[in-house]
Formats: C-alpha cells, structure tokens, sequence
C-alpha cells in the first residue's frame, strides 16, 4: 500500500515538473481556422448566405453556394459558433476548441423555424434534438468528451453519466440503460453496426475496459435511451449512434497521444480537391503495466478507424469507413483476483472484430434524399482455460460474419410533413465450437462435461419500416412509424408500431411522449450452445415514456422523464446446463430530472438524477427478484471551468444504490464435502457506490504545433467501492467472502501533441 501511494505521489510530480518547464517553452499566440458546411437539417441540401460568427469576436463568415465556409486567423482558444439564415432556427457550435496551425470541421444542420406568433424573437439553439425523435435523447459532441472528468476521454465513460444510465464499476465502460443489460444497447458507427464497441468485452458480458473508437474521430453521438423511432430495430433498450468526422479540406492534421490506455495516432486533412481521410491507429499498454506491476494477466490491445470520403458532384457524396480491433489476454498463474478468470490459472484469449462499408448519400431531389450502406462485418473470440496439468480444459472458438444492404429514403414534401422509408437484409454466417469440462457449481449442483459444434446454414433477417413526422399546427410534431422485421432461422415475423409526439406549451416549455413495441432476436451465442435452443424466440419490450422540458436560458435547460418498460419472453437460464427458454417476464420502471448547461462564458456543467426499479420473473408463478442491473438511485454532478486560455478544471461527482446480488447463508454436506447455500435472488446488495473525480488540462502553444496534457484523477478520496462478492468454503464448512473492488485513488495522465 505504501508504495502504491508513492507511485502516486511520483506520478504527480512527474506530471507537474513537465508543466513548469513547458511553460517556460511556450511560444506567443498564434492562430488555427475554422471550416465546415451548412446543410437544411431535414432535405440535407447545402445552405448559402449563412452568417457564421465566433462569438466573443468580429471574426466570421458567409457560406458559398455549395454551403461551405472558412474562417482564418483564428487566435487559439475555446469558442462558440453561431449560425444564422433568415427563416431557419440559429444554431450554436459549443466550445470549438482551435489550436495552432491546425483546421478543426464543424458542421452545421440548420431547422426552419415553425413556431411563429407575434412578439416572439427567433433564440440561439444549444439544444437541438432530431424532430423524429423528440424524447429520451441526448447528443453529445467531440469537446464534451474531452472535458469529462473521470472518462480518460472514453466516450462510453462520458455517456455512463447520463440519467438513467449506470456503470458496472470504473473498471467497466459498458452501458447499462434503464435496467437493461448492455447487450440490448444497438451501436452504430456512420450507420455500420458495431458489434462489441469496448475492448475486453463480449457479448452477454458487463464488463470491458476502454472504447474501440478514438474521440478525436468522433463528430457527434446521439444517445437514444427509450422510445427510438421505427428506423432502429433489434435491440430492446437503447440506440448508441456514432457520427465520424470528415477529414477536413484545408490542411493536413496530425494528433499523437499517449495516456493511461495506450499510445495512438491520427491523420485527417484532404487527399484531392473533392476528398479527404481521416486515420486513426492505437495500441493499448495495459500489458506493459501489469509486467511492471508484476500481475499474471497481461492484456493488450490494438484498434483501427478509417474514414475516405469522396464528393462525386454536389448531390453525391461516398464514404468508405473500416473499423478493427483486436484483444487479447494471457494470464499465466493465479491471481487475487475474483473475477471470471480467476477458476483457471491459464488463460489465452483472443477478441476480434472489422467492419467494412460504403454510405452513398444522394440528394436526388430537392426535396428528398437517400442514404445506401453496403457492409461486411466479422465478430468472434478464441479462448483456452486451464490448468498446468491441461491448459485446455475449457474453450470456444466462435466467429459469426455479416454482410448488409440497408437503404433510406427522405421525402420531404413540404415544411410540414417529412417522410422516411426504408430497410435492410442481413446474411448472418456463424460458427461456434465450445467445449467444458464436467464441473460444480458452489452449492454442490453438477454440470455435465459438453461439447458442441455449432455451424448452420447461412440465415437471413430481413426489416422493412416507414416513419412520418407531421407538424399539423405550429405547436405539435407527431412521428408515426411501423417496423418489420423477419428472422428466418426462429421463422419469425415481428411488426413494431411505434409514436411519439412533442408539444410545445409555450416558446421554451415542452411536454412530450412516446410509445413503441421493439424485439430483440437470439443471439447466435445463446442458440449454439445447445440444440434444444433452436426453440428460442424473440424478446420483447414495450416502452412508454412521458416527458417535459423547460429551457431556463439560451444554455440551460431542465428535464423530467417518467418511463415504463414491459419485458416479455426474457430469455432466462439456469445453472447446471446451457438450455436456455423465453418464460421470463419483468418490468423497469423511473423517473429522470436532468439540467445541463452547455459550455459558455468559461463554463460548463450538468446534474442528473434517476430513480429507478428492474424487476424480472423467470416464468409466470415464480418469484420476482431484483434485475442484476438494478439500481434504484443514480446521482451525477459535473462542473467544468475555464480557468485561463490555456487552463481547464472540471469535477464529476458519482454515487449509485449498490448492484443487488444473491448471498450465502450457510453450507451443506454432500459425499464428504461442502457447498454453499444460498438465499433468495439478488436480496442483498453491494455497498453504495460513489467517488468524485477530477481533472486538469493544461495547453502549450507553439510556432506550429501545440500540446495539451491533463491529468485525471480518479476516486480522488480513495473510496473502496465493491464491485462483486465470491464466495468460497474449506474442508471444515467455513465460508470466506472475497470482495472484488473498483479502483481506488487513480491518476489517469495523458498528452496530445497536435501538428
């Protein structure tokens, strides 16, 4: 413990002597640009004569005919941008962040404005939501995920702060959205479906250490947390919708980073006059640090993202993204830790995954558009558990292709109706060979040994749906959609209605609802893993949710949500063999308060707070018990602040209800040795959890290049925070608990050096 602390301590010197003596390195003010488009939010047609101003400055400019502008000699520094056309809503860009001798995109989606009534004044817009989808939606863009304090610029870190989102631990990145598992979360990148976005995380898994994506890619990410439009299927919670950057048209970029994760480098800047790339490649160091730490584990990572766009003409537009990662873990020996890996000294696994696309956005009319996505993507795992004796004992070596054709068409008639058509077919290719040893559980049950081999033919899901969004009067906009979707492997065909509304009370006071059915299919790992599986079907959730908004000022604004969730044919298990049935049921249930003030005048903050309940049965008749995921209190805090042009301090504040898990109340003895008993499911809890974190940047500006370095540190009051109990009992019947516990006091040290 002791040199645990000086580790700290050293840490932080370290990182304060590099400070002091690259100030004394820094060069005078010097200046970036700004450049992007101006695009009609609805038809995507490019906007001319927008007035683009940095605020706080004289300096701005007119967007041509083809929507694009440029702003030159812009000093460094922390900017809002404000967008305005006559007829259209004004937009504002926060916290632009312009570093020396570089371009940073921002890219603007402009509304007409339709609510018009005598006396009221056209406001700036911090908060523009998707007129589809009016509730339980919240956008984040590049800056706000640099900012986070505690998140290690992760952005699924950053979004476990969100009402009605909770985390596993600091030690897992996964989603957990209003009491679901984080394999019911849809994630997308630049409409190419990710399948596992976070490093050392599988499928029917909560944990996972760090994000597949580099922020710096990201352009913005819409988070759909309930009542998602008929566009989004097979997913029962949430939608996680990730929008690339474009690599800009004026100059090369350069950014190299290292921090706690690992060591990356990105390129974006322009290939021709009518494309551009952006290229992102990152290897982890979490190897590195569990050598020197002397741990058995040694995991490692690399991940790759590319993104090639090419302008064939005004009304064209091609994108070529490639997106692969690959995990990997050897532990050779025993470790105190109590997790998942811990039963076999010996452990060799491998993660993988690629994905590989092209978009065609045409504008073909003035009034529509469409979006075509042709895709392949590959996802699976290897994995050897053992002991010395047999290193081999356990294993699966599991991989599952897919190919997709997916198409959208919009059709916007006039400024009061907008129509969406549009589906996709999938050719799903799977592989699965998995073997175990005969084994017991801990309170004496038997699982037979197994070995299966699973290789079907090549199924099919087919999905079809269309959406329309009516402004039938000013103050009302109504989105209906209805969605198909066809399996053919569970021969099933599942037709989802869904509606939501928003009405505005007054100019900047809303209430707003949704309602809809959505089906999530089995997944290929659940039907392989015994025959009698084949059996499964669909589950479903049915979503409804109330909701009202008030924006106090231009950049605050308060939120209420109420939420039902329905769950039915939950796919449930038991402990002594793979088969698996749909009898479960259950409910999640809560309300959401939410205020966020969006970055301006040096500040930027957000306070959420859910309660919340997750309840399931495992058949009719049976005894309902708390959801694994359940979490009932869930408060976060955040606070961020400009101190100087070139110093940052932000805080976050977390505390959640304890994760609810089963306890052993005593043993019983069979042939000769004991086992645990246990007590009723999940009718105990965790520890409370909570920590405060909090972070500094500090950047350094020079001739040509520049550099920000931040230190983020984690628990800062170093509280023990209990992630989960094992448990495990002697020759003599007595019981040990073994707690598995988060991080403590974590200082998370990183640069970017920018060229």
């Amino acid at each position: 413990m002791k040199h645990s602390h000086a580790f700290l301590i050293s840490k932080i010197i370290v990182f304060i002597i590099i400070l002091l003596n690259l100030n004394s390195l820094s060069a005078q003010e010097t200046t970036g640009i700004i450049s992007g488009e101006v695009r009609d939010a609805e038809t995507k047609q490019p906007l001319s004569s927008v007035t683009i101003k940095v605020e706080g400055t004289k300096l701005g400019a007119i967007s041509n005919k083809q929507g694009y502008f440029v702003i030159k000699d812009v000093p460094a520094g922390a900017y809002n941008l404000k967008a305005n056309l006559n007829g259209y809503q004004n937009s504002v860009m926060t916290d632009i962040t312009v570093s020396v001798a570089r371009n940073i995109t921002v890219n603007f989606d402009l509304r007409i404005f339709t609510f018009q009534s005598e006396g009221i004044t056209v406001t700036d817009n911090y908060f523009q939501k998707p007129i589809d989808n009016p509730v339980s939606i919240k956008t984040i863009g590049q800056q706000e995920i640099r900012r986070s304090p505690g998140s290690a610029e992760d952005i699924f870190r950053v979004m476990q702060s969100m009402p009605g989102v909770s985390t596993a631990g600091g030690k897992s990145a996964q989603l957990i959205v209003r009491g679901g598992s984080p394999d019911e979360n849809l994630t997308l990148l630049d409409n190419l479906e990710i399948y596992n976005p976070i490093h050392f995380a599988r499928t029917g898994e909560s944990m996972g250490v760090v994000s597949v994506i580099n922020p710096s890619l990201l352009k913005k990410v819409d988070f759909l947390t309930g009542g998602f439009p008929a566009k989004y299927g097979d997913k029962l919670s949430s939608v996680f919708d990730m929008s690339l950057i474009d690599g800009n048209k004026e100059m090369i970029n350069t950014d190299v980073n290292l921090n706690l994760g690992g060591f990356g480098l990105m390129v974006d800047g322009p290939v021709s006059k009518n494309s551009s790339l952006i290229f992102s490649a990152r290897r982890g160091f979490f190897d590195l640090l569990t050598a020197a730490m002397n741990k058995p584990a040694a995991p490692r990572y690399w991940d790759a993202v590319t993104k090639y766009t090419y302008h064939i003409d005004d009304k064209n537009k091609l994108s070529f993204i490639g997106f692969y990662y690959l995990d990997q873990i050897t532990k050779t020996g025993a470790t105190k830790d109590n997790g998942p890996m811990s039963k076999y000294p010996y452990v060799n696994r491998d993660d993988y995954g690629a994905a590989f696309g092209i978009n065609w956005q045409s504008l073909f009319a003035e009034k529509a558009y469409a979006l075509t996505t042709i895709s392949y993507s590959s996802n699976g795992w290897k994995t050897h558990n053992g002991t010395l004796e047999n290193q081999n004992l356990k294993g699966d070596d599991i991989r599952e292709d897919e190919y997709i054709l997916k198409t959208e068409v919009n059709y916007i008639p006039t400024n009061w109706i907008e129509f969406k058509i549009g589906g996709y077919v999938k050719f799903i290719d799977s592989k699965h060979d998995i073997w175990s040893p005969q084994d017991t559980t801990p309170n004496g049950k038997l699982i037979p040994a197994s070995s299966i081999s699973y290789n079907p033919d090549i199924s099919k899901k087919y999905s079809g749906f269309v959406q329309a969004t009516i402004n039938p009067f000013t103050r009302l906009t109504l989105n209906t959609g209805l969605r198909l979707d066809h399996f053919t492997y569970t021969t099933e065909t599942k037709i989802s209605p869904r509606i939501s509304a928003k009405f505005d009370l007054f100019e900047n006071t809303a209430i707003n609802f949704a309602y809809g059915n959505y089906y999530q299919t089995p997944a290929a790992y659940q039907l392989a893993i015994d025959p009698f599986n084949e059996n499964l079907k669909s589950e479903k959730s049915t979503h409804y949710i109330l909701g009202f908004e008030h924006k106090i000022n231009d950049d605050l604004m308060a939120s209420v949500e109420i939420y039902h969730k329905d769950l039915l044919n939950i796919i449930t298990a038991n402990d002594t063999n793979n088969k698996l049935t749909n009898y479960g049921i259950g409910y999640a249930r809560g309300v959401e308060f939410y205020l966020q003030k969006k970055f301006s005048k040096g500040l930027v903050g957000s306070f959420s707070y859910t309660y919340s309940v997750s309840k399931r049965q495992d058949a009719d008749n049976t005894p309902e018990y708390n959801f694994e995921y359940d979490r009932p209190h869930i408060l976060n805090i955040i606070f961020g602040m400009e101190l100087s042009e070139t110093w940052q301090i932000g805080a976050k504040f977390q505390y959640a209800t304890g994760n609810p898990y089963t306890p052993a109340i005593g043993t019983t003895q069979m042939k000769g040795q004991y086992y645990i008993v246990e007590g009723e499911i999940n009718s105990v809890r965790n520890p409370d959890y909570h920590k405060l974190d909090i972070r500094v940047d500090k950047k350094f500006k020079f001739q040509n290049w520049s550099i920000n370095l931040y230190l983020d540190l984690w628990n800062v009051y170093n509280r023990v925070n209990v992630i989960s109990y094992t448990y495990s009992v002697d020759a003599n019947g007595k019981i040990t608990t073994n707690a598995r516990d988060d991080f403590g006091i974590l200082p998370v040290a990183g640069v970017n050096i920018l060229f």
